[in-house]
């Protein structure tokens, strides 16, 4: 009889990395004979086929929790003392928060709470990147093990003969991809480039993805407005995988300015599309894009600027980061990564494989 592993997730949602991941996870299990079930606080269209949480009997071999926000599912464990496989993608600090959506900062304050109350019934820890594991060691779990994001992007390059160098006649599109959110600091964005576009006024800045919360992306149109650099700016929303990797492709640079990203899959599409990256160094950025880009210690508009019409303006700069980037991307390609899942993961279910 081959064994069960339940995989718990507070929802199951389109475009999420996490959720990409839970299913990813659950394609590599089944693949080897293993029977996934997916329990979820929340039912959605996407998630169907998945068992409510007040429905799940914790009968499974393994059960494999997916963790970076308070949740109904983290609960049930804590009050039920399950063991669990821990898979942390980090949690937002709650600060980040506060003014903007006060019921969103009380839920990551949760799950911060309910990392805690996790860390004395997780028999193993995955984390996505070694700033997640460590985090993991500093509550006291011993056997934490390092495994990225399992991630797959129809179209991605990989391919270092697909990117010229050659910057556009327009100035540049400066790219970045994600949640508008204020840990992300898409103003922060905004700023630098309101500096760059004095040395390139025909340059853009596209911000790729929905809004949380809704009021943050109000301000920073605001904001553009203000620095009158609102012309030159697109405001994409949420996109499909085929607008996502249309934007990677015709882009010229992505710049990250976040404050908190506990692996950051944007900054891996972007590389395995051959788009350069500049970014700033916070929480796990440095260790995913590697010597792949250049990686800030200061990101002051001007700072962020100069770095950003440099590599637009420096072909060679420009052609050297895109390879590194393209090699650099494929550490994290899903057959790399599934293996390291399941290398994680085989000791614990009885398969004789």
């Amino acid at each position: 009889m081959s064994p069960v592993v339940d995989i718990l997730i507070p929802q199951l949602a389109t475009g999420d990395a996490t959720s990409n991941h839970t299913r990813l996870i659950q394609e590599l299990l089944e693949g080897r004979g293993i029977e996934v079930r997916i329990v979820v606080e929340r039912k959605t269209r996407s998630g169907s086929g998945a068992i409510s949480i007040d429905k799940w009997k914790a009968d499974g071999q393994v059960s494999i929790l997916q963790h970076s926000i308070g949740s109904e599912v983290a609960e049930k464990v804590i009050r039920r003392k399950i063991p669990i496989v821990l898979n942390y993608h980090n949690i937002t600090p709650s600060s980040f928060f506060d003014a903007w959506q006060p019921e969103l900062a009380k839920s990551v304050a949760r799950g911060r709470q309910q990392l805690g109350q996790l860390a004395a019934l997780t028999v193993r820890g995955i984390a996505d990147s070694e700033f997640n594991a460590q985090e993991l060691r500093d509550l006291g779990i011993n056997d934490v093990v390092v495994s990225p994001v399992l991630w797959q992007m129809s179209g991605s390059a990989f391919q270092a003969e697909q990117s010229t160098g050659a910057v556009s006649e327009d100035g540049g599109t400066v790219l970045f991809v994600g949640r508008l959110a204020p840990n992300k600091c898409q103003h922060d964005l905004i700023a630098a480039f309101t500096v760059l576009s004095r040395f390139r006024p025909q340059a853009r800045l596209v911000l790729v993805g929905d809004a949380s919360p809704p009021q943050y992306r109000q301000s920073l149109k605001r904001l553009a407005r203000q620095l009158d650099v609102h012309d030159q700016m697109v405001f994409t929303g949420k996109v499909s995988d085929k607008n996502l990797f249309e934007w990677y492709r015709k882009s010229d640079v992505f710049a990250c300015a976040s404050e908190h990203e506990g692996f950051g899959v944007p900054l891996v599409e972007a590389m395995a599309n051959g788009l350069p990256v500049v970014a700033y160094d916070a929480a796990a950025v440095a260790e995913t894009v590697g010597n792949s880009g250049i990686v800030l210690r200061d990101k002051r508009p001007l700072t962020m600027a100069m770095a950003l019409n440099r590599v637009l303006g420096d072909g060679q700069l420009n052609q050297c980061l895109r390879d590194r980037g393209i090699r650099s991307a494929q550490r994290f390609e899903n057959s790399v990564t599934r293996e390291q899942m399941w290398i994680a993961l085989k000791d614990l279910l009885d398969t004789g494989a």
